[in-house]
């Protein structure tokens, strides 16, 4: 489930990006006297509306409903503006299909963005929770499942920091990284005695865990 996030949030930049590109593409196309690069424009761009009106579709798209219904309408209206008014339509429904791609580009990483910082905040949450847990129930085998699955968690957060893959600022990803450093040198720590857990450095994880998953919540 942790690495969901990091793939949510890949293939939501690869969709981002293709629309600007199209964009780009469908406003040069507005302008060329080319009948042959129109058409291969065009049908390129209806091909990835149509696309992405059949992911809304799918039962794994975890998009809000409202969201998918709204991007199932806009592929069900570049489909048919598309199909009208061919290389014949006019330069303003070249510019009316490039701007629905860059404001659907610019709309989807703001929502996969929102629904990436909720998710963590839960695995965050239920991460510490593990490991309270497993301190208070003295297993073994518990506290090391706790902190392994604590561990993977960080590391996938600072993968994501150091990838540059979100809109937080600098000074913010340079702290979470230092955090996941923090955390990952305890975690060894804490497994090197196993039979005699230091409840103070494991609360310690326990209180970041909840501290940033409150902040994720807070300003998401």
């Amino acid at each position: 489930m942790i690495n969901d996030i990091e793939t949510q949030i890949s293939g939501a930049a690869e969709e981002a990006n293709l629309l600007q590109e199209y964009a780009e593409y469908l406003e040069t196309a507005a302008v060329s006297n080319s009948n042959d690069y129109k058409v291969l424009v065009l049908d390129d761009n209806m091909k990835m509306w149509v696309s992405i009106g059949a992911s809304t579709k799918d039962k794994n798209n975890n998009m809000p409903q409202q969201i998918k219904d709204n991007l199932y309408k806009l592929s069900q209206y570049v489909e048919q503006v598309t199909l009208s008014k061919g290389v014949n339509m006019s330069s303003s429904y070249f510019k009316s299909l490039a701007d629905i791609n860059r404001q659907i580009s610019q709309g989807l990483m703001e929502s996969v963005n929102a629904n990436m910082a909720q998710q963590e905040a839960y695995y965050l949450a239920k991460s510490g929770l593990d490991l309270a847990q497993a301190f208070k129930s003295k297993d073994e085998t518990q506290m090391v499942s706790a902190l392994d699955a604590n561990q993977q968690l960080w590391v996938m957060i600072k993968t994501l920091m150091k990838k540059g893959k979100t809109k937080l600022p600098q000074e913010t990803r340079d702290n979470l990284i230092k955090l996941a450093d923090y955390v990952a040198a305890n975690t060894i720590k804490l497994g090197q005695s196993l039979n005699k857990v230091d409840g103070k450095l494991l609360n310690s994880l326990v209180d970041i865990n909840r501290n940033i998953a409150e902040g994720l919540i807070g300003h998401r």
